[in-house]
């Protein structure tokens, strides 16, 4: 099990084309359940993790989470609703991947990420969005663009600044 200290973890799944669906982020004091079979047995299917920063992670040995979780039904507990919440964000995010247009999840994820940093420019790349996005970036840039074009957002390298944020969360 994965508990986050410092910096930030993107949970996906990787087809054998090489495609990637970002499932959730994990941030700073959050767990990460799903990479701990020990927690659920049913857990049948690998997910892939990788480092967005620099970052920190404690990591909790399999033995000793199922020790706790066996001798204790505030951990047993706890743990369930972990893996229930971490469900929920997989949930969601296949919920926009299959019923949002991109224009409809770039304009929430800038939303989410600026909400997030607290800052109306977002620093990352076209592909870096496009991985958390579950999109290519080739459709990315040309979304970005697109928004660039149309007074919503201005892209610089590395960085896409929020303009027009009342037309933005329109798109939502």
């Amino acid at each position: 099990m994965l508990f986050i200290l410092s910096g930030e973890i993107r949970t996906y799944l990787l087809s054998d084309e090489g495609r990637e669906v970002t499932l959730f982020r994990l941030y700073p004091g959050e767990l990460c359940v799903l990479s701990a079979s020990c927690v659920i047995s049913q857990i049948t299917f690998d997910t892939q993790m990788t480092a967005g920063m620099d970052t920190d992670v404690l990591v909790i040995p399999a033995n000793v989470i199922a020790a706790l979780k066996e001798k204790n039904l505030h951990v047993r507990c706890f743990l369930y609703e972990l893996a229930t919440k971490r469900f929920s964000d997989v949930m969601w995010a296949m919920q926009q991947i299959m019923f949002k247009g991109l224009d409809q999840r770039l304009a929430e994820f800038l939303f989410a990420e600026a909400e997030r940093t607290g800052s109306d420019t977002i620093r990352m790349t076209h592909e870096q969005i496009a991985q958390h996005i579950s999109s290519a970036r080739e459709a990315v840039a040309r979304m970005l663009k697109s928004f660039s074009e149309d007074g919503l957002v201005e892209l610089k390298r590395g960085a896409i600044t929020l303009r027009d944020k009342n037309r933005l969360n329109r798109l939502k």
